[in-house]
């Protein structure tokens, strides 16, 4: 069971010390005023935040924090249940509140960080997969970017990733004019098809015994994390002109 929480006015809970609001001072046609809590916009804040919630909440067992969003895991109600009061006392006890809008409680699995999570593992959001799925043929290089930024959020899902858009990164480079062929075709409805097929990853145990299977080609390197016989992770990179030529080299004499 599980529960996802989401701090309300988030940075609004961290307070700055005397230098560091002098330092955030700001004018405006009224007069000079400085921040008492962190602003947005600092390079330092988003670390700074995250490992103060790790501090305030993450020695509770069966929590895991994100920047704003905690999420509550328990075998059962009881358990979840418990590890949710202890949340709740903790937060209370540093007045941090949470927003009753974005709360999800007590349910069978939980949009986190663009993935879905349950008892049976991991799976991709379905939004996420749905925006490439429908997704127009791209017009230019800056398009083949943005969806290969989308296809990396969902790497991990799919099996040799960079082998199959290789031939979407080969069009992007600066010293390439941009040119969808076949291969570029072909290379964006094997993706599409992948991800309606993505499988459940099992969800990291430092517990259960890790199996890491590795390949290669002429032209990348592949690998799966693997735990209780369920993949946890895939991983995949293409290699450059010199790895090519090494790799080759290599696999002829082996």
């Amino acid at each position: 069971m599980f529960s996802l929480v989401d701090l309300k006015d988030g940075l609004g809970h961290v307070p700055l010390d005397e230098v560091s609001s002098e330092i955030c001072t700001f004018n405006t046609p009224f007069g000079r005023y400085k921040f008492n809590k962190m602003p947005f916009g600092i390079a330092s804040a988003p670390e700074i935040f995250q490992k103060r919630n790790q501090k305030l909440f993450g020695d509770i067992e069966g929590v895991e924090i994100y920047f704003d969003d905690i999420i509550v895991a328990g075998n059962d109600e009881a358990s979840h249940d418990a590890i949710m009061s202890k949340v709740l006392e903790r937060a209370r006890s540093v007045n941090i509140k949470f927003n009753p809008d974005k709360l999800q409680y007590r349910v069978s699995e939980v949009k986190y960080v663009g993935q879905i999570i349950s008892k049976s593992g991991i799976k991709p959001d379905p939004d996420h997969i749905k925006a490439i799925v429908e997704m127009p043929t791209p017009k230019s290089k800056t398009e083949v970017r943005r969806l290969l930024g989308m296809i990396n959020f969902l790497s991990k899902f799919i099996p040799n990733v960079s082998k199959v858009t290789a031939p979407l990164r080969e069009i992007i480079h600066e010293n390439v004019e941009f040119n969808w062929g076949k291969e570029q075709e072909m290379s964006f409805e094997n993706i599409k098809e992948l991800l309606t097929k993505t499988p459940i990853l099992k969800v990291f145990s430092a517990n259960d015994e890790i199996v890491i299977q590795c390949d290669s080609s002429k032209d990348g390197l592949l690998s799966c994390l693997i735990q209780k016989g369920q993949p946890v992770s895939f991983v995949s990179r293409s290699l450059t002109k010199s790895e090519k030529k090494i790799m080759h080299r290599l696999r002829k004499n082996y």
